[in-house]
Parts: structure tokens; sequence; C-alpha cells
């Protein structure tokens, strides 16, 4: 859903929420939907609370007077403290009186809209629990609807066959993107991949089994990326991904990690029983060096691209060199890390001399495996990933680094890579 559509939907809820407290005139009220992650309740609007309860309220299935409601699926109406339950008692409320309604989304709850302590003291009646009804079932329909424009917004900007992104989507992050790292002053990586023999596979195979083959790729793609970059099928069988916060090294490595993803992924039998596999030729580029804009970054990528698929497959980098000028150069990447020393005892790591290059406060925060190129060790660090920390010491030691994400599986991979398994 684009932004327009999100705050129409959002105007629209608080409308309906500003309307059913006016009519029955509460001076209390909450709006609580269900967070989609953790199955609970949370107040999404409400008169009278204080923000500090708005924040801290969380509520399951089952527990209290909303919870019962939710379980229970049906509308409650208190008219004083003989109706009123059990947990329900106590308090601060002006009067005992209140009204809890569901808002009911095929046959699921979603929602539940409460009002308490009317403004005239006196309790709500029937008249009222039906005008909420009537609310909450509009309140279901302006969920229905912006879950509907949701996934319109996810389908339009989806590839059918691969689920990746499309074109579409892809040009309207990647200029927020560049916008970004212009504002953050930071690197942007793009990888553009295209698949060897693609063409030679859909004639000799037919296209059920080049479908099959795009798919495998997606998927190696989708295995091999980091949560935030933005993987897509540019068209035909080219793919691009967005890489932000990430220079040529980390690319690098997310195009190793495709590569390796590929290569172990199950193939179509009528490939395999031909004895091919599937290769890519990957091209690198960086924003803003050696590209000033968006449209110089996909150009240099698929420059590297081409260059690596005249070689034969791989993966090509088109990095900045201020002796070829302001066009850059073309480098192989290596496919293997180089063999550092002591990466098998990080103990040895921490030494005076390397925490002597190092800001104080990142001497002990160890955050990623970081290798030097050339097999200079920086460090081995545990255990989450940290950019910042990792860009901290490259600026620090002058090194290039090698940033490797550090989940067991992934530290596992490198240490049999490394011969140090």
């Amino acid at each position: 859903m684009d932004s327009a559509s999100e705050r129409r939907a959002q105007d629209l809820l608080d409308s309906i929420f500003r309307v059913a407290t006016e009519l029955v005139r509460g001076e209390r009220a909450s709006l609580l939907l269900r967070d989609e992650e953790t199955s609970e309740f949370v107040i999404a609007r409400a008169v009278g609370l204080a923000d500090e309860i708005r924040r801290q309220v969380r509520v399951k299935s089952g527990e209290g007077v909303v919870g019962q409601v939710i379980a229970s699926k049906r509308p409650l109406l208190v008219r004083g403290l003989e109706d009123t339950p059990v947990a329900a008692r106590g308090g601060d409320y002006r009067s005992r009186s209140f009204v809890s309604v569901p808002v009911i989304v095929d046959d699921e709850p979603r929602g539940v809209l409460n009002v308490t302590d009317r403004d005239d003291g006196s309790p709500f009646g029937e008249e009222d629990l039906q005008t909420l009804e009537i609310l909450a079932g509009h309140i279901g329909a302006c969920l229905v609807q912006q879950e509907q424009g949701e996934a319109l917004q996810r389908l339009a900007e989806t590839d059918p066959l691969t689920w990746l992104f499309n074109r579409r989507h892809f040009d309207r992050r990647l200029e927020a993107e560049t916008n970004r790292a212009t504002r953050g002053e930071h690197l942007l990586a793009l990888l553009v991949i295209d698949i060897d023999r693609f063409k030679t596979i859909n004639d000799r195979f037919g296209h059920h089994v080049g479908d099959q083959v795009l798919k495998a790729v997606a998927s190696a793609i989708k295995q091999a990326v980091r949560l935030y970059d933005v993987p897509t099928r540019y068209g035909g069988d080219e793919f691009a991904v967005i890489l932000p916060e990430a220079d040529t090294d980390v690319a690098g490595r997310v195009a190793s990690r495709i590569v390796e993803k590929l290569d172990a992924a199950a193939l179509p039998g009528e490939l395999t029983d031909a004895g091919m596999r599937v290769g890519l030729s990957i091209g690198i580029a960086t924003f803003p060096r050696p590209a000033a804009d968006a449209a110089g970054l996909i150009e240099s990528a698929d420059a590297a691209m081409y260059r690596a698929k005249q070689a034969g497959g791989g993966v090509r980098v088109w990095e900045h060199s201020f002796a070829e000028g302001p066009r850059g150069s073309l480098r192989v990447m290596r496919s293997a890390i180089p063999l550092a020393p002591y990466l098998a005892d990080p103990a040895r790591l921490a030494t005076p001399v390397l925490q002597a290059h190092l800001p104080p406060t990142l001497a002990a925060e160890w955050n990623a495996v970081v290798v030097g190129r050339d097999g200079q060790v920086l460090t081995v660090a545990l255990p989450g990933p940290n950019p910042a920390a990792v860009d901290a010491i490259s600026k620090a030691t002058g090194f290039a680094i090698y940033p490797v994400f550090s989940n067991a599986a992934d530290l596992a991979a490198t240490r049999r890579r490394l011969d140090l398994a």
C-alpha cells in the first residue's frame, strides 16, 4: 500500500473511532487491534488513557475482560457494579458501566472496541451496544480494505514466478536507497546477475525447465542475501540485488554465497541427466564511487557482469581507481578468502598492538568475523553482526575487510573454507 493509501486508511480508522466515542458519549475509549507477529492485542487508538498505559497494554485471548470478549467473539455490556465481571473490578473509573465489542473479520477476532465512563454518569444501554457493534463492523471492513490494498501492492511489486521483487519495486527502492546513501555518507552496492547459457537451456529443454532454473536461482539469491537487501528479478534471466550500506567486499561475499547456494541446489532432472550445471555471471558496483547516480550504478554493475560473462562466468567487481580515471576499473573477485593466521585462535588477536589502533569503546566489541585482505587478521568477533563496529575497525586500522555473517551455520562454513574446522 502506498503512503497516500496508508494515510487514507488510518484517517478512516481515526474517524470511525472518534464517531464511536461521540455517539455513545464515552469519556474513555480504546480500540485494540491484533498484532500479527505475536497474536496479542495492542491499543491502536485511545481517548482518556495515559500514553504509558497505552504502550504497556498487551492482551492475549482469554486474559481479562477484553481477552474474554476476544475468546468468545461476543460483546459485553456492563450496566453497573452488579454486572461487572470479577476481572474488571477495581481500577480508576468514574462509573462501573462499560461496553466492549469485538471486531470480527471472517469469523476471526481482529480487534476490540471499548468505551467506559459515560459523560453524564448514566449507564450504557442496549442502544449504545448496537451502535458500537455497527461501528465495529465498519472497522472490520476498513481492516479488510487496508489488507487488500497491501496485498495488491505486494502483488504489483512482486514477480509471480520467482516471488522476488520486480523491476517496478527495484526502481523505486534504488532511488530511495541512493538518496539515503547520499544523506548518510555511506556506500551502496548493487549486484547484477545473469544466468549463463540460459537461452540454450530454454531451446534444448523447453521453457518449463527454464522456469525451474529461474526459481532455483531466485531461491539461491533469497538464501544468500541479508535481511535488509532487495532481491529482484530485473527481467528475463537477469536478477539484481540492492545492498544498502555495503562496499565491494560485502557485496562480493553475498555474490559468493549466491554461487555456493546455487551449486548446492537441486536442479531439474533434464539438466542433471545431461551433466549440465547452471552458472552465473555477476557484476558488482558501488555508489557513490565509482557511480555518481542510480543510472550510473546500474551501468557499472551491468558492465562488470558482461565482462564476467565474456570471461566464462563468475564475479567481476567494478571499482574506482584514480589511476584509471573517473570510469573506474574492473577486477576479478577472488572466489576464496585468503588463509588468515590466528583465525583459529581468537584469543591471540587481543594484542596490545591491535588494541592501540582501536577506539576504546570498540576494544572489546567483537561483532563479526573480520579477515584482512592478503591474510591480515583484524579480529574474530561474536556474538552478533554490527556494521558500525566493523566500519570503525576498518577505518582505525586501514585494512580492507571481509565481514562474515556470525550465525552458527555461516561461521562453520567459513571455518571449513579456511580449513580450520
